[in-house]
């Protein structure tokens, strides 16, 4: 029993201390780190550093970290590289203290820190945490060893610390100063602004979409080009820092820079840099300074040729800037001429002049051609010719997108086998290939399927076919087997089935017209044959196939009340033409001798 006892009174023990142990470290450095931390010089962890002063050969360097940013604030207030500064704390942090040598020793051998150089420090090192503010003096080298002396202000103890410690401590504050010229993430741009000697160029992303130029010229832009650009731009690094103080702006050609580059960024904020005349004997750079600060540095005279990009580059060479599988309706108007389609989930239908589904494979060529379509040439300055001619233009095409509405109007295509165009922005005028637009474009009869007539043959109640005066018929019986219609016939069993997998799914091989002013001039006026199909569903007739003249390849025909015409292959009215019935055979009576 009292064993038992023991044992819980030790398991006991042993959850206090360790709960002692967690309570008593967290929060505050754990044993280890307690450890390491004594055996540094510093005695500081990183994280904890909010402000750091350098001080040596009489430069002060300073910086201040503001909500996780490391920044410079002497000499000069300017963007510092924080990871830089980060790899010089956590370098100086983990500096290793050597020999201690404490103050009663000083007494006992009757030196002072004067002896140790600290009456003249070499450096001052001031760390500024939520402890407190805590300076280190840096003073001569050991007289053996690799090794120099450094002592924390206020105390009289001296340690020994590796000389690698004065090469964290820098003499220029360049060492450690952010070189890029612009900050921010590129997909944050938003528009640009490039003065320039070649001329001015505008360019904005309204709301995240399409890239626009607004000057010189207006219009859609190249987003491609543009994300080049910017990403070329983003890649500019400051070669040397001038000075930090305001100056006579006239020595470096910043007075009237010859580029002047503003970057506006999705917060609202903008960046601009002026760059002004190459540095004296040194052609490979240029002064350069931003708007909001006083610095004058150098940048490369290479980089400043990304910013001669000739306009025409940045602008898009495509006719449409859509995804033809986002278009919902589209509009083609030509003259008295006009069709319009619209979709729904993936089918395409006429809805004017008549409404017909469209074939998708259609309307899927004529997206392709102007989506494909690229400009030939921009007009930027056209002729009075050329303007009226998208004033009044002979095309007119709708694309209706996510709901956005774009306009492209065009004139007819000239002698050169180009047409002029211009978008719905009202962007120049560019030259595109005629063939872009076609007459068959605006004809309904362009999109209508090839299938003129489906009828099951399941459904069939009977087959008349006239020809001439003739006609011949076949009529299902109860049974579900066609008879012929005429005494003294039969079914012609091929030429029915033949017929009835012809109607099943009856193809024109091109449409001719529709709504004809007159028939005749197809023969169908006065059709040479007429099919007529009753359904079991109906007592009236179900469909009429009329056919006509021949024509090259095949023959006129048309759906009676449709008033489309259009033309079947040779084949196909042989097909509807053939005997339905032919005559029962007799047998020859047998006449018997007398």
């Amino acid at each position: 029993m009292k064993h038992r006892v023991s044992t819980w009174m030790l398991l006991i023990g042993a959850v206090l201390l360790g709960g002692f142990i967690l309570i008593f470290e967290r929060g505050s450095e754990n044993s280890q780190q307690q450890l390491q931390r004594a055996r540094t010089v510093f005695a500081v962890y990183p994280e904890s550093i909010e402000r750091i002063l350098m001080d040596r050969d009489g430069v002060q360097i300073e910086c201040t970290k503001t909500a996780g940013i490391w920044r410079l604030t002497k000499p000069a207030d300017a963007p510092v590289d924080s990871g830089m500064v980060e790899k010089m704390i956590a370098g100086m942090a983990g500096i290793e203290r050597g020999e201690l040598i404490t103050a009663e020793t000083l007494k006992e051998r009757s030196l002072t820190p004067a002896d140790y150089g600290f009456d003249k420090p070499r450096a001052r090192i001031t760390f500024k945490n939520n402890h407190g503010t805590f300076t280190w003096l840096i003073g001569r080298d050991a007289p053996v060893g690799k090794s120099l002396y450094v002592m924390q202000e206020g105390s009289g103890d001296i340690v020994a610390a590796p000389q690698t410690l004065l090469t964290l401590v820098p003499q220029d504050p360049s060492w450690i100063r952010d070189r890029t010229v612009f900050a921010g993430e590129l997909a944050a741009v938003r528009g640009l602004d490039l003065r320039r000697p070649s001329g001015f160029i505008q360019l904005r992303q309204p709301e995240n979409n399409e890239w626009l130029m607004q000057q010189p010229h207006t219009g859609r832009a190249d987003a491609q080009a543009v994300h080049t650009l910017i990403s070329k731009l983003f890649s500019a690094r400051i070669i040397n820092f001038i000075t930090d103080e305001k100056a006579d702006l006239t020595v470096y050609g910043l007075d009237n820079p010859s580029y002047e580059l503003t970057i506006f960024l999705q917060n609202e904020s903008t960046q601009t840099l002026m760059i002004g005349s190459p540095v004296p004997d040194q052609p490979e750079a240029r002064y350069a300074k931003r708007v909001e600060s006083d610095s004058v540095f150098t940048i490369p005279s290479d980089w400043t040729k990304d910013l001669q990009i000739d306009k025409n580059l940045l602008r898009s060479r495509l006719v449409m800037d859509v995804q033809t599988e986002r278009i919902s309706s589209i509009q083609l108007i030509h003259g008295e001429q006009q069709v319009e389609l619209t979709r729904s989930n993936t089918l395409w239908q006429i809805v004017r002049p008549v409404r017909w589904n469209a074939d998708p494979a259609k309307v899927a060529q004529v997206l392709k051609s102007l989506a494909g379509a690229g400009v030939e040439d921009f007009v930027d300055l056209p002729s009075a010719e050329q303007t009226a001619q998208i004033k009044s233009p002979a095309w007119s095409v709708v694309l209706v997108t996510d709901g956005k509405t774009n306009t492209l109007h065009a004139g007819e295509a000239g002698t050169s086998g180009l047409r002029l165009i211009q978008d719905h922005s009202g962007s120049s005028l560019c030259t595109v290939k005629g063939t872009i637009l076609r007459d068959s474009f605006v004809d309904p009869l362009f999109y209508r399927s090839l299938t003129v007539l489906e009828v099951n043959p399941g459904n069939i109640e009977k087959i008349a076919v006239r020809n001439g005066n003739m006609e011949r018929s076949v009529q299902k019986a109860a049974d579900g087997s066609f008879a012929a219609g005429q005494p003294d016939f039969q079914v012609n069993a091929q030429a029915l089935t033949d017929l009835m997998w012809e109607l099943n799914d009856f193809r024109a091989g091109r449409y001719v017209d529709f709504n004809p002013a007159s028939l005749k001039p197809y023969g169908l006026d006065q059709p040479q044959v007429s099919l007529t199909v009753t359904l079991n569903d109906t007592n009236v007739i179900g469909r009429m196939i009329l056919l006509g003249n021949q024509t090259e390849n095949g023959r006129f025909a048309m759906i009676q009340g449709q008033n489309i015409i259009f033309v079947i292959s040779e084949k196909t009215a042989q097909t509807l033409t053939r005997e339905l019935t032919v005559p029962i055979e007799k047998q020859a009576e047998k006449i018997n001798r007398p």
